[in-house]
Formats: C-alpha cells, sequence, structure tokens
C-alpha cells in the first residue's frame, strides 16, 4: 500500500525532554526533596496526561503536597524548561511534509502545562494534518483509541501510516491496531528506517 503518513512521537523525538532535569528543577523552588516530588508526581501523571488535571490544578496539588512555590509562572517555567526543541528532527518532518501526498501527524502523552509551552515552542505544529496532545482529548498512548483517532483525523487506514516512538509499550499499541512503527532510540537509525519504509511501502 502506498505510504500515505508518518505520526511521530513528541518527547525524545521531536523535542528533547530530560524527566530527571524536570523534576529536579522543580524540586529547586519546593520544600519536598525530588524523591518526593517523583511520587506525588506518579500519582497524578494519569489524570494530568488525560486532562482530568488541568495545569492550575497540577501545581496546586504539588503547592499544598510538597511545598512548591505558590508562583504559577515560576512552577511552569521550571517544569517546561528541560523541553527543547530538536532542530534536525523538527526540519527533517517539514522535509517529510514536502513530499506528494504525505501527510504528518503526531500523538503524544503530556499534561497541560507542557502543552502551552509547545505550541509555543513549535510553530511547526500547523505543518501536521493532526496533532493530538493527550491532555486534550482525554486518551494516552497506548489505548488504541488514541491511534485510531489520528488515523480519522489523518483519513487513513493504519497499515498506510508508519509511527513513532521512543517507548516500547506505545510502539507495541500502534501495531496492535495495525499501523507500521519504530521503537526510535536515535536519528541515525530512525531516519534511514523512516526512508526504508517509504521506499518498501510504496513498491
Amino acid at each position: 500500500m502506498t505510504p500515505k503518513a508518518v505520526i511521530f512521537d513528541l518527547g525524545s523525538v521531536l523535542v528533547d525532554y530530560d524527566h530527571e532535569s524536570t523534576w529536579t528543577a522543580v524540586a529547586a523552588i519546593s520544600q519536598a526533596p525530588f524523591s518526593e516530588l517523583e511520587r506525588v508526581a506518579s500519582k497524578l501523571a494519569e489524570d494530568a496526561g488525560k486532562g482530568i488535571v488541568n495545569g492550575r490544578q497540577l501545581h496546586q496539588i504539588l503547592v499544598q503536597q510538597a511545598g512548591t512555590t505558590p508562583d504559577y509562572d515560576a512552577f511552569a517555567r521550571a517544569f517546561c524548561r528541560h523541553i527543547n526543541r530538536n532542530e534536525m528532527a523538527l526540519a527533517y518532518a517539514l522535509e517529510l511534509r514536502q513530499r506528494p501526498n504525505l501527510r504528518l501527524g503526531i500523538i503524544s502523552n503530556t499534561n497541560a502545562v507542557h502543552v502551552a509551552w509547545l505550541h509555543t515552542l513549535i510553530p511547526e505544529f500547523a505543518h501536521f494534518q493532526s496533532v493530538i496532545l493527550s491532555s486534550d482529548v482525554g486518551l494516552l498512548k497506548p489505548d488504541p483509541a488514541i491511534y485510531h483517532l489520528a488515523l480519522n483525523q489523518l483519513a487513513i487506514l493504519p497499515e498506510a501510516a508508519l509511527f513513532v516512538d521512543d517507548i516500547g509499550e506505545n510502539v507495541r499499541g500502534a501495531t496492535a491496531v495495525g499501523l507500521h512503527a519504530i521503537h526510535h532510540q536515535n536519528w541515525n537509525q530512525t531516519r534511514p528506517a523512516i526512508e526504508s519504509w517509504l521506499g518498501a511501502a510504496a513498491e
């Protein structure tokens, strides 16, 4: 089948993200140590990822349970400090966008604080036909529904799409609904793998 779309994860794929450094930065403006913040964060992860807990609510819980600064803007800066553009990856995605009849998508597990930051950080979102951020849609990878949502937005069948993610569980979730998938580890391997799939699928 002719390849119709490449769908990317964001964190550690199109953007650089360091989980440990993020919570170290939040710990620096909190009374609780890193270990306690991680414990609180792990309990909040699913609800924040599904948008059940919004950005302000997430901050208030950390203020109450971890003594985080009550200044929301200071918290947001610390919480987002270690999300940075991967210029090479984003440029490659835009290069793919120029290829005839190839659509681009994003599926990312994230939260409302990071979403606000990402919309400012990544103006390239405008070049993607589907951008699914988990806290906006109430779904988390590897729920099959989030992949089907992307396929519906892109108006393609799963076998015509390739999904790229750095987490094995999410890759397996994609293949379970019929997508082709690459487990991303580094771009020296992933870029040739994408090109190989595009070439083989087109034959």
